[in-house]
């Protein structure tokens, strides 16, 4: 309980003006002498654990007891919000702690997270080119190794067989001019109909048929799916098995929409990956897709991975650091400055010793802890880094309560 009636009362020293924080100290103050104060304008009496109950007189909140605490409203309040003071003691008592807004150089550079996937270019689907029935079946099980040139499957199918019985007809029966001519669209039908070219070779030299023709891995890599099994009858519609190489990966990463403006194609990255002691990997933006996520606003950056020694593992989570070139000589302030809510960004500016405004602000490129600064500051300005949102809920009551008072005059 004794933080909330800190806060409270906290709130009500931070609107006081300096006649009504001596009135904390002098009783012998009154109201219409506070009220006659040139600087902070009319006074009004908040309960410190309940805001909504405002009067006009001193006097104790009917919820809680409480007395109720002087609140000063600034007759200088600017267009964005209301003036508050803060005394110096408060502002220590609060952390309070400022920064300069200046101009520099402002590099471009984002960091954030990307998953690991396979290299969908270099992925191998392996689909019979006829019917038939699998033979001899030599994968069991995704996730399996296979090697370049190693068995995959044996296949019978009545139309590899005519193909073969044609091929050797040609070569032993043809002749004259065309015989060249012949023999070469016959073998490129075997081709065609995906048979190994040393299977072709060992056609040649026995002279006899396959009738259950092997087939070969054309790449290294491992199962990434197994749709088949041993004595299946296979269409050329099935995709048998597939075979993703894991020498060259991708790193697909995630940038935000108020960040990707500036991503171009070959844009140097570092991919880092701490499990594995990989620090600093040199890579380049590949691809940059060209929809944003509608849920986490995010678009979808992809970076090329040489992965030659095979450590580096799908689904395995990455750092990503992308770089970009310097935005020269622009305004900016700390991120942490920065209020951000439905209705736009504002910070908090310290005026002088000890009043703070509001002020609104569009902001650009973020990048390493600063901000880009667009409209509403100006080279000099002090904005508040530590304390803000505390003195922006301030700044909220006070403009309330500057309402209530033009809803009476108006009344």
């Amino acid at each position: 309980m004794k933080p909330f009636i800190y806060a409270g009362l906290l709130s009500a020293v931070l609107l006081s003006s300096p006649v009504v924080a001596q009135q904390s100290h002098d009783h012998s103050q009154t109201p219409s002498q506070a009220q006659q104060d040139a600087v902070t304008g009319d006074v009004r009496y908040v309960c410190p654990m309940h805001s909504h109950i405002v009067k006009d007189h001193p006097g104790s909140c009917p919820i809680c007891g409480m007395d109720l605490e002087p609140v000063s409203l600034n007759a200088n309040a600017q267009q964005d919000g209301p003036v508050i003071q803060v005394s110096g003691q408060i502002q220590q008592a609060m952390s309070i702690h400022t920064q300069i807004v200046e101009r520099d150089d402002m590099w471009k550079y984002i960091k954030t997270l990307g998953t690991v996937s396979f290299d969908e270019s270099a992925i191998s689907h392996v689909h019979p080119r006829v019917s038939g029935w699998l033979e001899k079946l030599t994968a069991h099980a995704v996730g399996e190794r296979v090697e370049k040139g190693e068995l995959l499957f044996t296949l019978y199918s009545p139309e590899l067989v005519v193909a073969q019985d044609d091929y050797l007809q040609v070569i032993k029966g043809a002749s004259g001019a065309s015989r060249e001519r012949l023999i070469k669209q016959a073998r490129l039908r075997l081709k065609l109909l995906g048979i190994d070219e040393k299977v072709i070779s060992e056609l040649e030299k026995s002279g006899q048929s396959f009738y259950t023709v092997p087939f070969y891995a054309q790449q290294s890599g491992v199962l990434t799916a197994l749709n088949v099994r041993h004595g299946m009858y296979v269409t050329p519609n099935v995709e048998m098995l597939s075979i993703s190489d894991l020498k060259q990966l991708w790193v697909i990463a995630d940038v935000f929409e108020n960040q990707f403006d500036w991503l171009k194609l070959g844009k140097p990255a570092e991919v880092s990956l701490d499990g594995l002691g990989v620090h600093g990997m040199e890579v380049n933006i590949d691809y940059i897709y060209p929809q944003l996520d509608p849920i986490t606003r995010s678009m979808k950056v992809r970076l090329s991975l040489d992965n030659p020694l095979e450590r580096i593992k799908p689904g395995m989570t990455a750092e990503v650091a992308i770089f970009g070139g310097p935005l020269r000589d622009v305004l900016v302030m700390d991120k942490q400055a920065l209020i951000q809510t439905g209705q736009g960004s504002r910070v908090i500016v310290k005026t002088d010793e000890q009043h703070f405004a509001v002020r609104k602000v569009q902001t650009g490129m973020q990048a390493r802890g600063m901000v880009e600064v667009l409209s509403g500051l100006e080279e000099g300005d002090e904005v508040v880094v530590s304390g803000q949102f505390l003195l922006d809920s301030e700044a909220s009551l006070a403009a309330g309560l500057q309402r209530l008072e033009s809803a009476g005059h108006n009344h």
